[in-house]
Protein backbone atom coordinates (compact mmCIF):
# COMPACT_ATOMS: atom_id res chain seq x y z
CA UNK A 1 0.00 0.00 0.00
CA UNK A 2 1.41 3.41 -0.90
CA UNK A 3 1.65 5.66 2.07
CA UNK A 4 2.26 9.36 2.55
CA UNK A 5 3.54 10.42 5.95
CA UNK A 6 2.93 13.78 7.52
CA UNK A 7 5.66 16.08 6.18
CA UNK A 8 7.11 17.27 9.51
CA UNK A 9 7.33 13.71 10.75
CA UNK A 10 9.02 12.47 7.60
CA UNK A 11 11.69 15.11 8.05
CA UNK A 12 12.25 13.95 11.61
CA UNK A 13 12.22 10.30 10.61
CA UNK A 14 14.72 10.63 7.79
CA UNK A 15 17.43 11.80 10.13
CA UNK A 16 16.99 8.72 12.30
CA UNK A 17 19.97 6.98 10.76
CA UNK A 18 22.17 9.42 12.58
CA UNK A 19 20.46 8.77 15.92
CA UNK A 20 20.15 5.12 16.93
CA UNK A 21 17.95 4.11 19.83
CA UNK A 22 20.51 1.51 20.83
CA UNK A 23 23.39 4.01 21.16
CA UNK A 24 24.35 4.94 24.73
CA UNK A 25 23.69 8.55 25.61
CA UNK A 26 26.35 10.86 26.95
CA UNK A 27 26.30 11.23 30.70
CA UNK A 28 26.97 14.27 32.82
CA UNK A 29 25.49 17.68 33.28
CA UNK A 30 26.26 18.74 29.71
CA UNK A 31 24.57 15.68 28.16
CA UNK A 32 21.30 17.47 27.44
CA UNK A 33 20.52 21.18 27.35
CA UNK A 34 16.74 20.69 27.18
CA UNK A 35 14.42 22.29 29.67
CA UNK A 36 12.78 20.19 32.34
CA UNK A 37 9.47 19.98 30.48
CA UNK A 38 10.97 18.82 27.19
CA UNK A 39 10.75 15.30 25.80
CA UNK A 40 13.60 13.06 26.98
CA UNK A 41 16.51 12.25 24.67
CA UNK A 42 15.63 8.55 24.80
CA UNK A 43 11.98 9.11 23.91
CA UNK A 44 12.89 11.51 21.11
CA UNK A 45 15.34 8.98 19.74
CA UNK A 46 12.81 6.15 19.92
CA UNK A 47 10.21 8.25 18.12
CA UNK A 48 12.67 9.37 15.46
CA UNK A 49 13.75 5.81 14.78
CA UNK A 50 10.12 4.66 14.69
CA UNK A 51 9.26 7.18 11.99
CA UNK A 52 12.42 6.23 10.07
CA UNK A 53 11.44 2.55 10.14
CA UNK A 54 7.96 3.44 8.91
CA UNK A 55 9.38 5.59 6.13
CA UNK A 56 11.46 2.59 5.01
CA UNK A 57 8.39 0.37 4.94
CA UNK A 58 9.53 -1.70 7.93
CA UNK A 59 6.09 -1.79 9.45
CA UNK A 60 6.58 -4.61 11.93
CA UNK A 61 9.66 -2.98 13.42
CA UNK A 62 7.97 0.43 13.51
CA UNK A 63 4.93 -1.11 15.23
CA UNK A 64 7.16 -2.75 17.84
CA UNK A 65 8.88 0.57 18.50
CA UNK A 66 5.54 2.33 18.87
CA UNK A 67 4.28 -0.39 21.22
CA UNK A 68 7.33 -0.03 23.46
CA UNK A 69 6.86 3.72 23.59
CA UNK A 70 3.19 3.40 24.50
CA UNK A 71 4.00 0.83 27.17
CA UNK A 72 6.48 3.25 28.72
CA UNK A 73 4.36 6.37 28.13
CA UNK A 74 0.70 5.26 27.95
CA UNK A 75 -0.72 8.77 27.55
CA UNK A 76 1.88 10.05 25.11
CA UNK A 77 0.13 11.56 22.07
CA UNK A 78 3.32 11.46 19.97
CA UNK A 79 3.71 7.71 20.55
CA UNK A 80 0.03 7.19 19.79
CA UNK A 81 0.35 9.10 16.52
CA UNK A 82 3.22 6.86 15.47
CA UNK A 83 1.25 3.72 16.39
CA UNK A 84 -1.83 4.89 14.49
CA UNK A 85 0.27 5.87 11.47
CA UNK A 86 1.85 2.43 11.36
CA UNK A 87 -1.58 0.77 11.39
CA UNK A 88 -2.85 3.11 8.68
CA UNK A 89 0.18 2.21 6.54
CA UNK A 90 -0.30 -1.52 7.09
CA UNK A 91 -4.06 -1.93 6.99
CA UNK A 92 -5.80 1.37 6.32
CA UNK A 93 -7.75 4.04 8.17
CA UNK A 94 -10.02 1.58 9.99
CA UNK A 95 -6.98 -0.07 11.60
CA UNK A 96 -5.62 3.31 12.66
CA UNK A 97 -8.98 4.12 14.20
CA UNK A 98 -9.02 0.80 16.05
CA UNK A 99 -5.57 1.54 17.46
CA UNK A 100 -6.75 4.95 18.58
CA UNK A 101 -9.87 3.58 20.24
CA UNK A 102 -7.84 0.94 22.11
CA UNK A 103 -5.69 3.75 23.45
CA UNK A 104 -8.69 5.94 24.23
CA UNK A 105 -10.67 3.33 26.19
CA UNK A 106 -12.50 5.13 28.97
CA UNK A 107 -10.88 8.54 28.44
CA UNK A 108 -13.39 11.33 27.99
CA UNK A 109 -11.19 13.65 25.92
CA UNK A 110 -10.34 13.03 22.30
CA UNK A 111 -6.83 13.51 20.90
CA UNK A 112 -7.61 15.91 18.02
CA UNK A 113 -4.30 15.60 16.16
CA UNK A 114 -4.53 11.80 15.97
CA UNK A 115 -8.22 11.83 15.07
CA UNK A 116 -7.47 14.39 12.37
CA UNK A 117 -4.80 12.10 10.90
CA UNK A 118 -7.26 9.19 10.82
CA UNK A 119 -9.91 11.38 9.19
CA UNK A 120 -7.35 12.42 6.58
CA UNK A 121 -6.64 8.75 5.85
CA UNK A 122 -10.39 8.10 5.45
CA UNK A 123 -10.62 10.91 2.90
CA UNK A 124 -7.64 9.59 0.95
CA UNK A 125 -9.10 6.09 0.82
CA UNK A 126 -12.49 7.32 -0.33
CA UNK A 127 -10.89 9.60 -2.91
CA UNK A 128 -9.07 6.58 -4.35
CA UNK A 129 -12.09 4.23 -4.59
CA UNK A 130 -14.30 4.02 -7.67
CA UNK A 131 -17.44 2.30 -6.35
CA UNK A 132 -19.23 5.44 -5.10
CA UNK A 133 -18.49 8.49 -7.21
CA UNK A 134 -20.42 10.89 -5.01
CA UNK A 135 -18.33 9.88 -2.00
CA UNK A 136 -15.18 10.05 -4.11
CA UNK A 137 -15.87 13.56 -5.37
CA UNK A 138 -16.84 14.78 -1.89
CA UNK A 139 -13.61 13.36 -0.46
CA UNK A 140 -11.53 14.95 -3.19
CA UNK A 141 -13.20 18.30 -2.58
CA UNK A 142 -12.44 18.05 1.16
CA UNK A 143 -8.80 17.27 0.40
CA UNK A 144 -8.63 20.12 -2.12
CA UNK A 145 -10.04 22.45 0.55
CA UNK A 146 -7.13 21.36 2.74
CA UNK A 147 -4.76 22.67 0.07
CA UNK A 148 -3.90 19.38 -1.64
CA UNK A 149 -3.21 20.29 -5.26
CA UNK A 150 -3.29 16.68 -6.46
CA UNK A 151 -6.88 16.37 -5.25
CA UNK A 152 -7.81 19.60 -7.01
CA UNK A 153 -6.29 18.31 -10.25
CA UNK A 154 -8.18 15.03 -10.00
CA UNK A 155 -11.43 16.90 -9.37
CA UNK A 156 -10.89 18.86 -12.56
CA UNK A 157 -10.14 15.65 -14.45
CA UNK A 158 -13.35 13.88 -13.47
CA UNK A 159 -15.61 16.93 -13.80
CA UNK A 160 -17.03 15.72 -17.10
CA UNK A 161 -16.87 11.98 -16.47
CA UNK A 162 -20.63 11.50 -16.07
CA UNK A 163 -23.88 12.62 -14.49
CA UNK A 164 -23.04 11.45 -10.96
CA UNK A 165 -19.72 13.31 -10.86
CA UNK A 166 -21.29 16.44 -12.35
CA UNK A 167 -24.10 16.42 -9.78
CA UNK A 168 -21.69 15.86 -6.90
CA UNK A 169 -19.43 18.69 -8.01
CA UNK A 170 -22.39 21.01 -8.63
CA UNK A 171 -23.74 20.32 -5.14
CA UNK A 172 -20.36 21.38 -3.77
CA UNK A 173 -20.58 24.71 -5.59
CA UNK A 174 -18.37 24.07 -8.62
CA UNK A 175 -19.55 26.65 -11.16
CA UNK A 176 -18.43 24.66 -14.20
CA UNK A 177 -20.37 21.65 -12.99
CA UNK A 178 -23.41 23.83 -12.27
CA UNK A 179 -23.27 25.20 -15.82
CA UNK A 180 -22.96 21.68 -17.25
CA UNK A 181 -25.85 20.44 -15.14
CA UNK A 182 -28.06 23.34 -16.19
CA UNK A 183 -27.22 22.80 -19.85
CA UNK A 184 -28.17 19.13 -19.68
CA UNK A 185 -31.16 19.42 -17.36
CA UNK A 186 -33.68 18.45 -20.03
CA UNK A 187 -31.80 15.20 -20.66
CA UNK A 188 -31.64 14.18 -16.98
CA UNK A 189 -33.59 11.04 -16.03
CA UNK A 190 -36.71 11.12 -13.83
CA UNK A 191 -37.41 14.74 -14.72
CA UNK A 192 -34.08 15.88 -13.32
CA UNK A 193 -35.09 15.60 -9.65
CA UNK A 194 -31.60 14.47 -8.56
CA UNK A 195 -30.02 17.24 -10.63
CA UNK A 196 -32.31 19.85 -9.07
CA UNK A 197 -31.37 18.65 -5.60
CA UNK A 198 -27.72 19.22 -6.51
CA UNK A 199 -28.49 22.66 -7.92
CA UNK A 200 -30.32 23.58 -4.74
CA UNK A 201 -27.17 22.82 -2.75
CA UNK A 202 -24.87 24.66 -5.14
CA UNK A 203 -25.48 28.22 -3.96
CA UNK A 204 -25.13 29.30 -7.58
CA UNK A 205 -27.23 32.02 -9.18
CA UNK A 206 -26.88 30.15 -12.48
CA UNK A 207 -29.42 27.63 -11.22
CA UNK A 208 -32.21 30.08 -10.36
CA UNK A 209 -33.79 30.70 -13.78
CA UNK A 210 -33.81 27.03 -14.90
CA UNK A 211 -35.40 26.01 -11.60
CA UNK A 212 -38.08 28.70 -11.84
CA UNK A 213 -38.95 27.40 -15.31
CA UNK A 214 -39.58 23.94 -13.85
CA UNK A 215 -42.17 25.22 -11.40
CA UNK A 216 -44.62 24.93 -14.30
CA UNK A 217 -43.76 21.30 -15.10
CA UNK A 218 -46.70 18.88 -15.36
CA UNK A 219 -45.07 16.38 -12.98
CA UNK A 220 -45.69 16.67 -9.24
CA UNK A 221 -42.22 15.51 -8.24
CA UNK A 222 -40.55 18.00 -10.58
CA UNK A 223 -42.55 20.97 -9.30
CA UNK A 224 -41.86 19.95 -5.71
CA UNK A 225 -38.13 19.43 -6.29
CA UNK A 226 -37.81 22.76 -8.09
CA UNK A 227 -39.59 24.60 -5.28
CA UNK A 228 -37.43 22.97 -2.63
CA UNK A 229 -34.22 23.77 -4.52
CA UNK A 230 -35.21 27.42 -4.95
CA UNK A 231 -35.89 27.74 -1.24
CA UNK A 232 -32.43 26.42 -0.46
CA UNK A 233 -30.79 28.80 -2.94
CA UNK A 234 -32.34 31.79 -1.19
CA UNK A 235 -32.76 33.97 -4.28
CA UNK A 236 -35.72 36.37 -4.01
CA UNK A 237 -36.39 36.14 -7.75
CA UNK A 238 -38.10 32.83 -7.02
CA UNK A 239 -40.91 34.32 -4.88
CA UNK A 240 -43.17 35.31 -7.76
CA UNK A 241 -42.96 31.84 -9.28
CA UNK A 242 -43.48 30.03 -5.99
CA UNK A 243 -46.61 31.83 -4.77
CA UNK A 244 -48.99 30.33 -7.36
CA UNK A 245 -47.96 26.85 -6.19
CA UNK A 246 -49.65 27.51 -2.85
CA UNK A 247 -52.84 26.69 -4.76
CA UNK A 248 -51.40 23.62 -6.51
CA UNK A 249 -53.68 20.60 -6.88
CA UNK A 250 -51.28 18.43 -4.89
CA UNK A 251 -50.57 18.88 -1.16
CA UNK A 252 -46.93 17.83 -1.55
CA UNK A 253 -46.24 20.66 -3.99
CA UNK A 254 -48.15 23.16 -1.84
CA UNK A 255 -46.02 22.21 1.16
CA UNK A 256 -42.74 22.47 -0.75
CA UNK A 257 -43.73 25.89 -2.12
CA UNK A 258 -44.77 27.11 1.35
CA UNK A 259 -41.50 25.89 2.86
CA UNK A 260 -39.46 27.53 0.12
CA UNK A 261 -41.26 30.83 0.58
CA UNK A 262 -40.69 30.65 4.34
CA UNK A 263 -36.95 30.22 3.79
CA UNK A 264 -37.09 33.28 1.56
CA UNK A 265 -38.74 35.31 4.31
CA UNK A 266 -42.25 35.19 2.85
CA UNK A 267 -45.02 34.01 5.23
CA UNK A 268 -47.64 33.40 2.55
CA UNK A 269 -47.68 29.64 3.17
CA UNK A 270 -47.33 29.57 6.96
CA UNK A 271 -51.04 29.01 7.63
CA UNK A 272 -51.09 26.15 5.15
CA UNK A 273 -48.15 24.44 6.90
CA UNK A 274 -49.63 25.00 10.34
CA UNK A 275 -52.84 23.29 9.22
CA UNK A 276 -50.86 20.37 7.81
CA UNK A 277 -49.07 20.00 11.15
CA UNK A 278 -52.43 19.12 12.74
CA UNK A 279 -53.37 16.54 10.11
CA UNK A 280 -54.18 13.04 11.47
CA UNK A 281 -51.67 11.45 9.09
CA UNK A 282 -48.06 11.30 10.39
CA UNK A 283 -46.78 11.33 6.80
CA UNK A 284 -48.55 14.64 6.18
CA UNK A 285 -47.34 16.09 9.48
CA UNK A 286 -43.71 15.15 8.79
CA UNK A 287 -43.82 16.92 5.43
CA UNK A 288 -45.15 20.03 7.19
CA UNK A 289 -42.62 20.06 10.02
CA UNK A 290 -39.77 19.56 7.58
CA UNK A 291 -40.90 22.60 5.63
CA UNK A 292 -41.41 24.58 8.86
CA UNK A 293 -37.94 23.68 10.15
CA UNK A 294 -36.58 27.09 9.19
CA UNK A 295 -38.86 28.57 11.88
CA UNK A 296 -38.83 26.02 14.74
CA UNK A 297 -41.10 27.46 17.43
CA UNK A 298 -42.50 25.61 20.45
CA UNK A 299 -45.42 24.02 18.62
CA UNK A 300 -43.08 22.84 15.85
CA UNK A 301 -40.83 21.17 18.42
CA UNK A 302 -43.81 19.51 20.11
CA UNK A 303 -45.09 18.00 16.85
CA UNK A 304 -41.60 16.91 15.77
CA UNK A 305 -40.97 15.27 19.15
CA UNK A 306 -44.27 13.43 18.83
CA UNK A 307 -43.33 12.18 15.37
CA UNK A 308 -40.13 10.58 16.67
CA UNK A 309 -42.49 7.93 18.09
CA UNK A 310 -44.58 7.49 14.94
CA UNK A 311 -45.33 3.98 13.76
CA UNK A 312 -43.76 4.61 10.35
CA UNK A 313 -39.94 4.22 10.48
CA UNK A 314 -39.50 6.69 7.61
CA UNK A 315 -41.31 9.34 9.64
CA UNK A 316 -39.24 8.59 12.76
CA UNK A 317 -36.03 8.90 10.75
CA UNK A 318 -36.85 12.38 9.44
CA UNK A 319 -38.16 13.51 12.83
CA UNK A 320 -35.01 12.21 14.50
CA UNK A 321 -32.89 14.32 12.20
CA UNK A 322 -35.02 17.45 12.59
CA UNK A 323 -35.10 17.32 16.41
CA UNK A 324 -31.31 16.94 16.70
CA UNK A 325 -30.42 20.63 17.29
CA UNK A 326 -32.93 20.87 20.14
CA UNK A 327 -32.89 17.42 21.73
CA UNK A 328 -29.67 15.70 20.62
CA UNK A 329 -30.02 12.76 23.00
CA UNK A 330 -33.53 11.98 21.71
CA UNK A 331 -32.23 12.25 18.16
CA UNK A 332 -29.38 9.84 18.84
CA UNK A 333 -31.71 7.35 20.52
CA UNK A 334 -34.23 7.41 17.67
CA UNK A 335 -31.66 7.10 14.90
CA UNK A 336 -29.63 4.44 16.73
CA UNK A 337 -32.78 2.36 17.19
CA UNK A 338 -33.65 2.66 13.51
CA UNK A 339 -30.15 1.52 12.51
CA UNK A 340 -31.17 -1.89 13.89
CA UNK A 341 -34.17 -2.11 11.57
CA UNK A 342 -34.14 -5.37 9.58
CA UNK A 343 -34.99 -3.47 6.40
CA UNK A 344 -31.77 -2.29 4.70
CA UNK A 345 -33.66 0.51 2.96
CA UNK A 346 -34.58 1.97 6.35
CA UNK A 347 -30.98 1.70 7.53
CA UNK A 348 -29.84 3.50 4.38
CA UNK A 349 -32.43 6.22 4.98
CA UNK A 350 -31.24 6.68 8.56
CA UNK A 351 -27.64 6.96 7.39
CA UNK A 352 -28.63 9.70 4.95
CA UNK A 353 -30.70 11.54 7.55
CA UNK A 354 -27.90 11.37 10.12
CA UNK A 355 -25.50 12.73 7.50
CA UNK A 356 -27.58 15.90 7.27
CA UNK A 357 -27.05 16.72 10.95
CA UNK A 358 -24.25 19.22 11.55
CA UNK A 359 -22.13 17.66 14.30
CA UNK A 360 -19.53 19.54 16.33
CA UNK A 361 -18.71 16.69 18.70
CA UNK A 362 -15.53 14.75 17.89
CA UNK A 363 -16.72 11.66 19.76
CA UNK A 364 -19.89 11.45 17.66
CA UNK A 365 -17.91 12.06 14.49
CA UNK A 366 -15.45 9.33 15.46
CA UNK A 367 -18.33 6.86 15.63
CA UNK A 368 -19.53 8.03 12.21
CA UNK A 369 -16.09 7.31 10.74
CA UNK A 370 -17.03 3.63 11.13
CA UNK A 371 -20.27 3.93 9.15
CA UNK A 372 -20.91 1.33 6.46
CA UNK A 373 -21.99 4.16 4.15
CA UNK A 374 -19.11 5.72 2.23
CA UNK A 375 -20.63 9.19 1.96
CA UNK A 376 -21.38 9.21 5.69
CA UNK A 377 -17.73 8.38 6.42
CA UNK A 378 -16.57 11.14 4.10
CA UNK A 379 -18.86 13.71 5.66
CA UNK A 380 -17.70 12.75 9.16
CA UNK A 381 -14.05 12.89 8.13
CA UNK A 382 -14.53 16.27 6.44
CA UNK A 383 -16.15 17.61 9.58
CA UNK A 384 -13.29 16.33 11.75
CA UNK A 385 -10.83 18.10 9.45
CA UNK A 386 -12.81 21.33 9.69
CA UNK A 387 -13.04 21.20 13.49
CA UNK A 388 -9.33 20.45 14.00
CA UNK A 389 -7.80 23.02 11.65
Amino acid sequence: MTHKLLVPLVVVGLVAGAVSAEQPQKAGPQADSRTAGAISVDEATQLTNGWALLAQGLHAQAAARAARLLAAHPRDGAALLLAAEVDIARSGAAAGLAQYERWLRQRTLEEPLVLRRIAHAVLREEAAQRQDQTAQVTALRALADEGETAAARELAAIASSGRVATRALAALGDERAVAALVAGLDQEPAGGVAAMEALGSSGSTLAVAPLIARLADSRIEVRGAAAQALGRLGDMRAVAGLKPLLSDTHAYVRAKAAGALLRLGDDSGVTLLQEMMTDPSPTTRIVAVEEMASRPDGSWQAVTRELTAAQEPEVRAVAGRLIAPFEPELSRTVLASLMKDPNPAIRDLVTREAGEIVVNDLTTLRAQLKSSDRLARVRAASRVMALTR
